[in-house]
């Protein structure tokens, strides 16, 4: 059962994503509504975010990997259409290279082209653009 508690009139999300890197960039999911974004998805209860990003990769990748940090921590407020959304995201880096034909449905980004997209939620980018170890904590209202 995945994270997604309705309460009131607003839903909670308990989600992972994953900033997969690629030999040229960074691999993102195209959206039917035109913008990209990472790869990942909810939490399932009793999950933890560790291997929720895992589990993710796998599924929506094929890809195994070793090596990956916490990022940062997003808690993204927006509505969809009538409903509130409160998203608390644990985005991971992936620093195993995604390598391999890409799977339908994704796009390859360079970094010197990521202000090029929508891409979702756009605190994503300058993740991206920043590097660093250092943990972030994000409030998008």
């Amino acid at each position: 059962m995945d994270l997604s508690i309705n309460l009131e009139n607003t839903t909670l999300y308990i989600r992972v994503a994953g900033l997969v890197k690629t030999s040229k960039g960074f691999l993102f999911e195209k959206s039917h509504k035109g913008y990209i974004y990472t790869v990942g998805g909810k939490i399932k209860l009793n999950e933890s975010s560790e291997d929720a990003i895992k589990r993710e990769v796998m599924e929506e990748l094929g890809m195994r990997f070793e090596h990956f940090a916490l990022r940062s921590v997003i808690e993204n407020f927006f509505v969809k259409g009538t409903e509130k959304v409160h998203e608390i995201c644990f985005v991971y880096d992936i620093e195993d290279l995604f390598e391999g034909p890409l799977p339908e449905g994704f796009i390859e980004v360079p970094i010197e082209d990521l202000d090029k997209h929508d891409i979702r939620p756009d605190v994503v980018t300058p993740l991206l653009k920043e590097g660093g170890d250092t943990i972030k904590h994000i409030i998008k209202k």
